[in-house]
């Protein structure tokens, strides 16, 4: 009789240990559901808030940033000079490695906090392109016809 109430008191603790792991991997198993759901949400809402649903442009990026500006256009050009690594020189240099052709015109600007030249050359084929040379390191970011900028900016 003592195996008998032996195994029937080791039998319900074995069912009450499989009752009670069973509750925890539930408990585990929502834990880990709800974490996955929240971190998937904060995301979604990080990635929605920074892009609005839109495409930043420029779609590049600088090795050299522009901190917001306090004090408006006033002084613009000095700070952006003292900003640069390179000097016009060296960004058209690298432009016409690019895009052969004549120069027409060379900007140094703050497009979005990317610190670039933009240097507009003629191409054999009368085309205008509009090359965007990073005022950090020469490297080329980007080239597009010249007209491209102001038809999005409107």
């Amino acid at each position: 009789m003592d195996i008998g109430i032996g195994s029937a008191l080791q039998s319900k603790r074995f069912a009450q240990g499989v009752s009670t792991m069973n509750v925890m991997q539930r408990k585990q198993t929502i834990g880990a559901v709800l974490g996955a759901l929240t971190l998937g949400a904060g995301l979604l809402g990080s990635a929605q808030a920074a892009g609005d649903g839109k495409s930043q442009s420029p779609a590049y990026q600088s090795s050299i940033k522009v901190p917001d500006q306090q004090n408006g256009e006033r002084g613009e050009a000095a700070r952006l000079a003292a900003l640069a690594k390179i000097d016009a020189t060296r960004a058209i240099s690298a432009a016409q490695a690019q895009v052969p052709g004549a120069v027409l015109k060379v900007a140094l600007d703050n497009e979005n906090g990317n610190l670039v030249y933009s240097v507009e050359i003629k191409t054999a084929s009368n085309e205008i392109k509009d090359v965007k040379i990073d005022a950090g390191n020469a490297a080329i970011m980007h080239v597009g016809a010249a007209n491209d900028e102001e038809e999005t900016e409107e």
